[in-house]
């Protein structure tokens, strides 16, 4: 698992629950790498017995660079967060946008047909929006800041797109700051929505006052955790061949933020 920072990360409690249950002889480590290094750290782990990487903040994009193919969602999205290292070469995915749908139809939500509403422009909101195209919905983007990569709506305009959505997912970098969930929630017409509407985000790690808001004008919601284990889930195969235990990877992740909370 290779990020800047990486203390944080779940995702070695998770993956290696999953190859214990699976009798795969595998370990997932943290491995904290700086901006810059990353070219030189894959170097140095293609020259070990190493299945591939998880690759989060701040390298997904420069490891879409050192790839030699990619998956398609890394394609359309230029960032990868799962490397598998095949002989000489290094092959690229982007596993966040189907396991973003993953999580969203093992919730009970199918997203053929229906309207997204994606707040923020980032790279998250990219992955989210590639996923959910896919998947058959449609989507808009409304961003604060200018888009780099799409067309996006000002909040401002946020009102009668929230009529029409079957699906709010926050991709803004403003859940990472309890401290601004506030500021988010005031900036968002949360009663034009229709009460069959769902409201997402990719938060894991705690429950963002948006959730609870929607939660109490009874939306059904969706946090982080369930994206985090379906992308983590197809690395696994990915990396491996077989199918992942959903439900070891889940509890594990679940039991090991119950301890930070």
């Amino acid at each position: 698992m290779i990020g800047w920072p990486i203390e944080h990360s779940k995702s070695p409690v998770m993956m290696n629950a999953a190859f214990a249950a699976a009798g795969i002889d595998a370990e997932m480590v943290a491995l904290a790498v700086p901006p810059g290094e990353l070219a030189r750290a894959i170097d140095e782990l293609r020259a070990q017995a190493m299945l591939g990487a998880s690759i989060t903040i701040p390298h997904k994009i420069h490891a879409h660079q050192l790839c030699h193919d990619r998956d398609a969602a890394a394609v359309a999205t230029g960032a990868v967060n799962c490397l598998a290292f095949r002989g000489e070469q290094l092959l690229g995915y982007n596993t966040d946008a189907p396991g973003f749908v993953d999580a969203l139809r093992g919730a009970g939500f199918e997203p053929r047909g229906t309207r997204v509403v994606i707040l923020g422009s980032g790279g998250a909101a990219r992955a989210i929006a590639y996923g959910v195209n896919v998947a058959g919905a449609h989507y808009d983007v409304f961003s604060r800041s200018p888009a780099t990569w799409t067309p996006a709506r000002t909040f401002a305009e946020l009102a009668p797109a929230f009529e029409h959505a079957d699906l709010v997912v926050d991709c803004t970098p403003t859940g990472l700051d309890p401290d601004l969930d506030a500021e988010l929630v005031e900036l968002l017409p949360l009663a034009s929505l229709a009460k069959h509407a769902w409201v997402a985000t990719l938060i894991y790690h705690r429950r963002p006052l948006l959730l609870e808001r929607a939660s109490e004008l009874g939306h059904s919601t969706l946090d982080g955790r369930a994206m985090l284990v379906h992308q983590g889930a197809r690395a696994f195969t990915i990396w491996t061949g077989t199918p992942a235990p959903i439900e070891v990877m889940t509890r594990a992740l679940d039991e090991s933020l119950v301890k930070i909370g």
